[in-house]
């Protein structure tokens, strides 16, 4: 369950007798471990040895302490076999169909534990963006489980912070999803139950940074930039470099979309630097993705050549189809930079393929454009009046702006006049950028 130090607040009401039994036992085990700062705070409010200058009763905690220690290794044997168990349950679940999901997580209590809530929410961030759809649904089971927890067994402070990064995760599920209405509701409701959990600040600092992604595609850069800062902050006081460095990446991010590569491959740079790679391997590929985007972007084309060769092992080991379609896109980009313009149609036709297969429409339009530059240097007109023709379909038949469409009709009737240049594509790739709302494969968004 975590070896960081109690929230003060916890500190202080243990030393006033004020917490449960299970939150007692907490406290007792970390001060056993030989914590001194926590037995600083706690000593305040146990009762003095000496008064007044003369001694005091001699107050003996052998008894207690032994049955805590008794009690702490009961607790600890069985969130063991709970921990073990889970995979299995998850496979059982896994099974199922959703709604039969639901029905075990609500009615079987051996599905309301905390190890399967944090596997479930764990397996929701990992599906993110490559099945936005499973990943929603395995964020409301996690939210469900948190909803049943035992708090005689795992304490109502420590129930609060978990349904606290359960709504959380949620919320990023439908932000993913473009459900920014409730992703606000969800993020809402986050904060509340933190206000009722432990304190913890790592904990608020959490669910600040996923809330911050939905203030960056809400195009709130000024209010997503405060929280960032505020989680680097707390990150920092409370010793979690990796998340300071998740924070500083995210800001990368947000100023790519925002057209600052500078500023976005300072914060990348720095991000990188402090992150454990080994504990999330996706966040390091996503943040190296970016970098090596904005390098080529730039024109620090020999920088990013460097990167994507330490960089594309990584890619291969997620091995998942969304990532190496991300590696096949930024290598035919640098391949297209570079000159090498076979090589470069080569692999963005593929990209392509993919991108409709997959649905996602305003990435096809953008690596149209990558391919329209390859026509335009080689005055292809044959070639850019077919991408033209075949790209307005695709956009007609989804749900996407009005205006998107009038840009595209424009790029359609300059490529049947052979009146496309570098400039017109240029801008129209600029114009698409702004006016999508989410990321997608092209840059990679980190949470």
């Amino acid at each position: 369950m975590g070896s960081r130090h109690p929230a003060t607040r916890r500190l202080k009401r243990f030393g006033r007798g004020e917490l449960s039994q299970p939150d007692n036992q907490e406290i007792v085990q970390h001060l056993l471990s030989g914590c001194v700062r926590c037995r600083r705070v706690t000593g305040r409010y146990l009762p003095p040895v000496v008064r007044a200058g003369r001694p005091g009763p001699a107050i003996d905690y052998t008894h207690a302490f032994s049955s805590a220690r008794r009690e702490l290794g009961r607790r600890q044997i069985a969130f063991a076999v709970e921990q073990g168990d889970a995979p299995g349950l998850l496979a059982e679940l896994a099974a199922q169909s959703f709604d039969r999901q639901w029905l075990l997580i609500t009615r079987d209590v051996r599905f309301q534990t905390w190890s399967v809530c944090e596997r479930l929410l764990e397996a929701s961030a990992e599906q993110g963006f490559e099945d936005p759809g499973r990943a929603l649904e395995l964020a409301e089971l996690g939210a469900g489980v948190a909803a049943h927890l035992s708090l005689a067994t795992y304490g109502a402070a420590r129930v609060s912070d978990l349904s606290a990064w359960a709504w959380a995760t949620l919320a990023n599920a439908q932000r993913i999803r473009s459900d920014f209405r409730s992703a606000a509701t969800g993020f809402a409701r986050a904060e509340q139950l933190l206000g009722e959990g432990t304190g913890d600040p790592l904990e608020r600092a959490r669910v600040l940074l996923l809330k911050a992604s939905l203030y960056g595609n809400q195009g709130k850069s000024r209010e997503a930039n405060r929280l960032l800062d505020e989680v680097v902050l707390l990150a920092r006081q409370n010793g979690d470099s990796h998340l300071a460095g998740k924070a500083l990446i995210t800001q990368g991010f947000l100023c790519g979309v925002a057209g600052d590569e500078a500023e976005a491959i300072r914060r990348l740079t720095a991000g990188i630097e402090q992150i454990d790679g080994l504990a999330e391997p996706r966040l390091l590929v996503s943040a190296r993705h970016n970098l090596i985007l904005y390098l080529n972007e730039s024109g620090r084309h020999e920088e990013a050549l460097a990167l994507l060769a330490v960089t594309r092992p990584l890619y291969a080991e997620l091995g998942d189809r969304m990532n190496l379609v991300r590696l096949q896109w930024v290598e035919g980009k640098i391949a297209l930079v570079r000159g090498e313009l076979a090589r470069a149609e080569e692999l963005l036709v593929a990209v392509g393929q993919e991108l409709v297969a997959c649905e996602l429409g305003y990435d096809a339009a953008l690596l149209s454009l990558d391919l329209a530059r390859i026509y335009a240097r080689q005055g292809r007109g044959a070639e850019m009046r077919r991408l033209a023709t075949e790209i307005l379909p695709i956009f007609q038949s989804r749900d996407v702006q009005r205006e998107v469409l009038a840009a595209l009709i424009v790029f359609r009737q300059a490529a049947e006049m052979e009146r496309v240049t570098l400039d017109l594509v240029q801008e129209l790739g600029d114009y698409l950028k702004k006016c999508r709302e989410t990321p997608g494969p092209r840059q990679r968004d980190p949470l």
